[in-house]
């Protein structure tokens, strides 16, 4: 007996009911000047997804010169989520444009060993991966999901005072990554131009010598240059990546601050527009100053006072007794030009404020017992990020 089925098939379509590419969108696809033009107007993430379409699209948007272009007519984009440790070894991530993904590190995990982000750079992370024998230290771009091994070395350069990524994609596709030695002083580079390193041993002065050895390991890149606090009559330590010339700016000039242990956040805010510093006498208090090092290199200025105390009481959970609860993670741009957001860590809670408007929104909320405490880390376990084409 034969048996039927009650599924009804649908009628394979001839060449004639198939959809039909519009003239418009042949003469795009088939113009590679046009659609050159259009996809170099559309953000990073977008054109990202795009890769994925076809081999020649592939090749189109992974070549560094239209990584240069792209970034022209998109500069200074706004720093779009956070990498940060917590509980000493947990990666966790926040996104700060109310999107809820955030580029994953999770292509990493095809390397031999435990892997440590050591510092980010408009869009590059400098990362640190432990092995057996000996470290290796990669740069990596999480948008593209590319990295690259610092060939030429070994784990041991890492018991040296620093090492920073230096990137301007406004200037160059290309980075450095510098080494600052203490014992004897001297400075090492690896370009990506290159792919090789370059020594420079420092004939200084021995009051810059004495700097350099009490300067503190997490470095910030602003205007074309590193900087460094140091514990030494409260200098500040330049270092310009073109030149390849070292320079002190002593509290004399540049305004007193306080010591290191006073720091509360110190890097870029992104878009590469300001160098910040915030201080206090007590990591408790809703009072305190951004400052921001002017145009010269050579002086703090007070860029805007702050008193949390009214915004943070509406979080209950950061007020115990006579003092608050709240870590300054990073200090970005708004959308507008005077616009800064504090993104703060507070018990169970990211949130991002504005001290201008008085005005807050949570950013992420953590489950409870999965351990996330505000003052298991500093701003020196935060790591801003852009996303970008740049390949590295």
């Amino acid at each position: 007996m034969k048996t039927y089925s009650r599924k009804k098939t649908k009628p394979i379509p001839d060449d004639r009911t198939l959809p039909q590419t519009s003239p418009a969108a042949e003469l795009i696809a088939n113009n590679i000047d046009l659609l050159t033009q259009i996809l170099l107007r559309l953000p990073a993430k977008s054109v990202l997804r795009f890769k994925s379409l076809s081999k020649h699209w592939l090749s189109l948007l992974s070549d560094s010169g239209f990584a240069s272009s792209h970034y022209r007519l998109n500069p200074k984009p706004l720093i779009s989520s956070l990498y940060f440790y917590y509980n000493r070894n947990k990666l966790e991530s926040v996104s700060l444009v109310g999107s809820s993904t955030v580029p994953s590190l999770s292509f990493l995990h095809r390397l031999t060993g435990d892997f440590r982000i050591l510092q980010s750079c408009n869009g590059l992370l400098l990362i640190k991966v432990d092995r057996r024998v000996k470290a290796q230290f990669i740069v990596c771009n999480p948008a593209t999901q590319k990295f690259r091994v610092l060939a030429g070395h070994g784990g041991g350069f890492y018991e040296s005072l620093t090492i920073s990524l230096a990137f301007d994609p406004s200037k160059s596709p290309h980075y450095k990554v510098v080494l600052l030695h203490q014992y004897p002083p001297k400075i090492e580079i690896y370009s990506s131009e290159t792919a090789c390193w370059k020594n420079i041993v420092l004939v200084i002065p021995y009051d810059l010598t004495l700097c350099i050895r009490r300067c503190y390991r997490n470095g910030a890149f602003w205007n074309g240059a590193l900087y460094w606090l140091c514990d030494d009559r409260y200098n500040v330590l330049r270092f310009d990546v073109e030149t390849e010339k070292i320079y002190m700016i002593p509290y004399t000039q540049c305004g007193r601050i306080l010591p290191l242990d006073k720091t509360r956040y110190f890097g870029d805010c992104g878009r590469g527009g300001r160098l910040l510093l915030i201080q206090s006498y007590s990591h408790s208090t809703s009072r305190f100053k951004i400052c921001e090092m002017d145009e010269d290199c050579c002086r703090w200025n007070v860029k805007l006072p702050v008193d949390l105390k009214t915004l943070i009481s509406e979080f209950p959970e950061t007020e115990s007794q006579n003092f608050y609860k709240f870590t300054v993670m990073c200090v970005v741009e708004g959308e507008e030009e005077e616009d800064i957001a504090l993104i703060l860590a507070i018990p169970g809670k990211i949130i991002s404020c504005n001290p201008q408007k008085r005005t807050w929104k949570v950013l992420r909320d953590f489950a409870p017992g999965d351990g996330f405490i505000n003052y298991g880390f500093n701003y020196n376990s935060v790591f801003p990020f852009v996303e970008s084409l740049f390949p590295v």
